[in-house]
């Protein structure tokens, strides 16, 4: 289930995913007493971060940025387990080609781009001609570091720390 929250962004990709699971994580885990995974993607560029563009001038702003340049996408994972609060993040590096103004102008006009990280899903067959390059857990880009996420639930919900289901 989403956490209605407001995100933040700080200064880099990894800080700032870090930041909105951890937001999101909190917020959820005040209304349940079950275990919570909560998670934010966002797309890095140097200092830049990318999040979701807000209208069809930052979506084509951000493609610009992108294009022709390898950048990074850091998801965090947050989870609490009976108060245990365990975060991590997995980033990778994607590389896009020259920018393409028909793909890209059809792209934005689809509406597509304005509810994903960095204004793209990497999943979306019209997006994937500008991508060049993928270094790193694809899923991760999708949006859910599938092995980390395992590996977090299985260490912390399956085995516990006294290697017992918890």
């Amino acid at each position: 289930m989403p956490a209605h929250v407001d995100e933040i962004t700080l200064v880099g990709a990894t800080e700032t995913a870090t930041a909105n699971a951890r937001i999101k994580g909190e917020h959820t885990s005040k209304t349940t007493c079950l275990p919570v995974l909560a998670f934010d993607t966002v797309v890095g560029l140097g200092n830049r971060v990318f999040g979701k563009p807000k209208d069809r001038a930052q979506a084509m702003a951000m493609f610009k940025a992108l294009c022709g340049r390898t950048h990074e996408v850091v998801t965090a994972v947050y989870l609490n387990v009976n108060g245990k609060i365990i975060e991590k993040n997995e980033k990778t590096l994607v590389t896009f080609s020259a920018f393409d103004n028909n793909l890209v102008y059809n792209y934005v006009d689809s509406g597509e781009p304005f509810d994903k990280a960095g204004g793209y899903n990497i999943d979306d067959d019209a997006i994937k001609p500008l991508i060049v390059g993928v270094n790193g857990d694809y899923f991760n880009v999708v949006g859910l570091p599938v092995r980390l996420t395992e590996k977090l639930l299985e260490e912390n919900l399956i085995y516990g720390e006294d290697g017992y289901s918890a």
